[in-house]
């Protein structure tokens, strides 16, 4: 089976965390798969943790697949908060990020020790 495709009646795939470090920093971790099925409580997260924190960093580390949808929300909290980076390790979000163009108006880290406070 594809990415993004799923056995009719299957539950959707995708589970989202927050943590807020000592500094402030509110770090958002995405495991699974953000498509048509999971985008909405994806959004949620994330526009609230881009509402609570003045520096958000999204974790996709653990993000199979990121469809279109998933794209127009990580475009619309990096517009909604002060300070977004996203953590990218897999080959094919990265591709994503990079065909769509959407990477080049994100500050796309390797690593949550990368990004620069």
């Amino acid at each position: 089976m594809l990415p993004g495709q799923r056995v009719p009646g299957e539950k959707p795939d995708l589970a989202v965390s927050t943590c807020r470090r000592k500094d402030g920093v509110l770090i958002l971790t995405a495991v699974g798969e953000i498509d048509a099925a999971t985008v909405g409580r994806f959004r949620t997260e994330l526009s609230g943790a881009c509402v609570k924190g003045r520096h958000v960093i999204l974790d996709l580390s653990g993000v199979g697949f990121l469809s279109c949808a998933g794209l127009q929300a990580l475009e619309e909290a990096n517009a909604a908060s002060p300070r977004f980076s996203v953590i990218v390790k897999t080959a094919l979000v990265s591709r994503i990020l990079d065909v769509s163009g959407v990477g080049a108006d994100l500050d796309v880290r390797w690593d949550v020790e990368d990004v620069m406070l």
